[in-house]
């Protein structure tokens, strides 16, 4: 562990950026964010993704390729923000050079996880994913709620990373039908298609699920395409479930940025090659 001197060092060197980049998080909301850490190894440098999730409350991440990097991580984060984080992390999924972690990152002064709710996607065919989605149940105030990270395969062609992306309908059935009384779903990750509007994202509109980010011309890569980047990672919910616990603030990169329908801010180029996505979550009712 990190020694205490160590850690006010840290926590003093970082206030000033801290209190730049504050969050939009009230006493009744939470921010959940979805990020690809791009190879969160156990060498990685960490301090600077380390400051940007000490700004939200809950964090699916992608792209842990060694928990030791990930617990280095949460180290730096409780430094930042002083209160006890905790996480919740996927077996290795993947094969070879794909395989990762994925993880559930939270604050446990505002989020509970609930234990035993959630687990690693079993394929009906193995196959379906080259990195089998991964949820797990949580609560924040009244809100309880069930999240499932995804990481699309990147593949050898445009067509893999489609179908992959088609059978989230039968993930998000599957995961909504574990518990028929919980019908708050949010679905995240790195979805490795180009825009919410592609006809990948189709059988999920067929069951009245709408991106949380659907803005024309947001950005959450940094890249060089005529955009600077690609529309990649994003949050997907039900509306007529969790449209009530929805807030109007959402948005890619910090919560500062308050950017709703804009791209990632060139600030955070060089953290990752994604930068998070975000919303806020009213906690004061549920109403599944």
């Amino acid at each position: 562990m990190m020694g205490r001197r160590w850690c006010l060092g840290l926590v003093v060197a970082l206030a000033v950026a801290l209190v730049a980049v504050g969050g939009a998080a009230t006493e009744d909301t939470i921010l959940i964010a979805s990020w690809n850490l791009q190879k969160l190894g156990a060498a990685s440098v960490v301090a600077s993704r380390a400051e940007i999730i000490a700004l939200f409350d809950l964090v699916a991440v992608q792209e842990i390729l060694d928990l030791a990097g990930l617990d280095r991580l949460m180290e730096i984060v409780e430094c930042i923000t002083n209160v006890d984080w905790d996480y919740v992390a996927s077996p290795k999924v993947g094969e070879g050079n794909a395989a990762e972690h994925y993880a559930f990152l939270y604050r446990t002064d505002r989020v509970m996880c609930v234990a035993g709710a959630g687990g690693t996607y079993l394929e009906p065919d193995p196959g379906d994913f080259s990195r089998e989605p991964f949820f797990a149940s949580f609560r924040a105030g009244a809100f309880d709620f069930t999240m499932i990270t995804v990481h699309i395969t990147w593949g050898d062609a445009a067509s893999e990373r489609t179908a992959e992306c088609e059978r989230l309908e039968a993930v998000w059935q599957h995961v909504q039908g574990a518990d028929p009384l919980e019908n708050d779903l949010i679905l995240v990750g790195d979805f490795n298609r180009d825009r919410p509007t592609h006809r990948a994202f189709d059988p999920l509109r067929d069951l009245g699920l709408v991106p949380v980010l659907d803005t024309r011309g947001t950005r959450t890569t940094f890249g060089r395409t005529s955009l600077g980047g690609s529309f990649y990672d994003n949050l997907w919910i039900d509306p007529s479930y969790t449209g009530d616990e929805l807030t109007a603030e959402f948005g890619t990169g910090t919560p500062a940025d308050n950017a709703v329908g804009r791209g990632c801010p060139e600030s955070l180029e060089g953290v990752s090659d994604h930068c998070p996505v975000w919303a806020a979550f009213d906690t004061t009712t549920d109403d599944d």
